[in-house]
């Protein structure tokens, strides 16, 4: 990041915590309801694009809000 900075060029961590999705089988059946949806990870990389040029927010971590306990 600090590297290409001058060059217009801006990166950002996303660290999505527990995500509704079918990589590790059936994540996204039912009792998967209070994992993120994967529109929330993508709402979160849409706002950094679209995030003012003047900041860099550098790490972005997503967690669920009630987890399952």
């Amino acid at each position: 990041m600090q590297e290409v900075r001058y060059d217009d060029i801006r990166v950002s961590s996303v660290l999505p915590g527990s995500v509704r999705t079918e990589f590790a089988g059936t994540d996204s059946g039912a009792g998967a309801e209070w994992k993120l949806a994967p529109e929330d990870v993508a709402r979160a990389v849409i706002d950094l694009i679209l995030h003012d040029p003047r900041s860099l927010p550098s790490r972005v971590e997503l967690r669920p809000s009630k987890p399952r306990r």
